[in-house]
């Protein structure tokens, strides 16, 4: 297992910081036997299961039909809060409907409250947030990074990685991906 660094350094106080399990270096195979297919562009994004805020269940195919950037952070990543502010703009600015996204928190510690506090802060109403309570998600795409965000077509392929704070340049990147 490996602990899962911030990447402002912080975490509420008395807080453990979230631990990752790491896959190792043999990506090949998951433990059942199966062939894992690689996290990278041109790829589909894994196949998952999380339960959302509200309780229902969330899976990579309630994604598709649309773009769709599925955003790895806790609640308390501040680079990803001021991001999350400028993506939101750019969600309102093309209407709320041209792009879907899956706010995925890391963080097993947190409860569901702070989820929906998150984005009732920070995102628009619309944003699914959910847990990746055993990290599966996280394991799956080999998670490294807070702020990590994955672009996804309307077929749920990945056109882009980026583990930056969104910026104006992200922005450009997802509105290229979603306007055509």
């Amino acid at each position: 297992m490996a602990v899962f660094a911030l990447s402002n350094g912080s975490q509420p106080s008395g807080q453990k910081p979230a631990v990752l399990k790491t896959a190792g270096s043999d990506n090949s195979s998951n433990e059942l036997g199966g062939e894992v297919t690689a996290v990278e562009e041109g790829n589909p994004f894994p196949h998952f299961s999380l339960t959302e805020a509200d309780g229902r269940t969330l899976t990579n195919d309630s994604l598709k039909g649309k773009p769709s950037i599925v955003w790895f952070t806790t609640s308390y990543c501040i680079p990803c809060q001021q991001g999350a502010a400028l993506v939101s703009g750019l969600d309102d600015e093309l209407g709320g409907e041209a792009f879907d996204v899956l706010v995925v928190f890391v963080d097993p510690n947190e409860p569901m409250s702070a989820l929906t506090s998150w984005r009732g802060e920070f995102a628009n109403e619309d944003w699914i947030v959910a847990l990746d309570d055993g990290n599966d998600l996280s394991e799956k795409v080999g998670l490294r990074f807070l702020d990590s965000k994955f672009l996804l077509d309307e077929n749920g392929t990945i056109v882009n990685i980026d583990v930056a704070q969104a910026d104006n340049r992200y922005l450009e990147l997802v509105r290229e991906e979603v306007t055509g």
